[in-house]
């Protein structure tokens, strides 16, 4: 029966936007209580905390010698966080992109297309491994990025008479945290929902991996930013989805190299790997030239993600000999 899952997943795709838009309210009060900028408080605190499925999976899959699928998550959730995240929140309510952020947008996406193409590097000329060094390397990256994010302080103004005290700060802090929580377990239903209803109607298991289980990943992400957006909430936003690349670039994948050797094999994952890099420039290049996100930069960015995914079935399936 497929009634129960489809009214499962209207319920919490419900729950998961009304949290949702509880997470950036009280995420905006938090940050502006403690001065940490929007886009450092989208990574302290949002990021992290919605880059805890990749966390999960890597320490799963990496512990099962299985490392090349916290590898695939990782690039395939980096990918829908720049394309379909942001993309969506430029075709729907777009954005602009101050010359503050571009800065530090700049040093996120250049140090995350480096380490890609360290990754491919490694894999493919000099034939080895991200083992326990790398592995170290990538958690010390992530605990200099969040040591710089905590440190910023790029706040705006705010009226004086409005002064936070302790006891508003701890029910927000307490709102924001009953809130995240309720997005992350609202997305896992939602993705566990919608897995049964694809079974129920016949469909591939390839197929559901490459759409609803790698956009899964990445929902809490998704339905966080495109709140703040629609918020204009915009920092918040870019520190989300780009904090959430780092993150798991640095954190995700450091862990997993950390606990067992990461083999990543180019030919399987050169799509994954080419699109991220792909998606870092198209992001940037229109962040720097045009500064702003309209429909048609939406638009674009969504459909290099559906480019994205013909490729990842022809590369499968032509293997296959479909």
């Amino acid at each position: 029966m497929l009634e129960i899952p489809f009214i499962l997943l209207l319920l919490f795709l419900y729950i998961l936007a009304r949290s949702s838009s509880l997470v950036v309210e009280n995420a905006a009060k938090l940050a502006r209580m403690l001065k940490i900028g929007q886009v450092g408080m989208g990574f302290l605190f949002i990021a992290l905390a919605t880059s805890l499925p990749e966390v999960a999976i890597s320490i799963i899959s990496s512990t099962a010698k299985e490392g090349a699928l916290a590898a695939g998550n990782v690039f395939g959730a980096n990918i829908a966080n720049i394309l379909v995240i942001l993309g969506a929140g430029a075709y729907l309510y777009g954005f602009p992109v101050s010359r503050k952020n571009l800065k530090e947008i700049a040093l996120v996406l250049l140090l995350s297309t480096l380490i890609t193409i360290y990754i491919i590097f490694r894999s493919q000329v000099a034939g080895s491994t991200l083992g326990l060094f790398e592995g170290l390397l990538l958690l010390a990256v992530a605990g200099w990025y969040m040591t710089q994010s905590a440190s910023k302080d790029e706040m705006p103004a705010y009226e004086s008479s409005k002064k936070l005290d302790v006891r508003d700060g701890a029910i927000y802090f307490l709102l924001f945290a009953i809130s995240l929580v309720a997005v992350v377990l609202s997305s896992m239903i939602v993705v566990a929902s919608s897995l049964q209803l694809a079974e129920g109607l016949g469909l591939s298991e390839s197929f559901m991996g490459a759409t609803i289980i790698a956009v899964g990943t990445s929902l809490p992400e998704i339905s966080i930013a495109l709140a703040a957006i629609r918020k204009k909430q915009y920092g918040l936003a870019l520190g989300d989805a780009i904090g959430s690349c780092v993150a798991n670039l640095t954190l995700v994948l450091g862990i997993g190299a950390v606990i067992s050797p990461i083999s990543v094999q180019l030919k399987v994952f050169m799509a994954a790997l080419l699109f991220s890099i792909v998606a870092n420039v198209v992001f940037l290049y229109i962040a720097a030239v045009k500064k702003k996100f309209g429909k048609f930069e939406g638009a674009l960015m969504l459909a290099l993600y559906a480019f994205y995914i013909f490729c990842i079935f022809f590369l499968q399936f032509g293997e296959a000999g479909f």
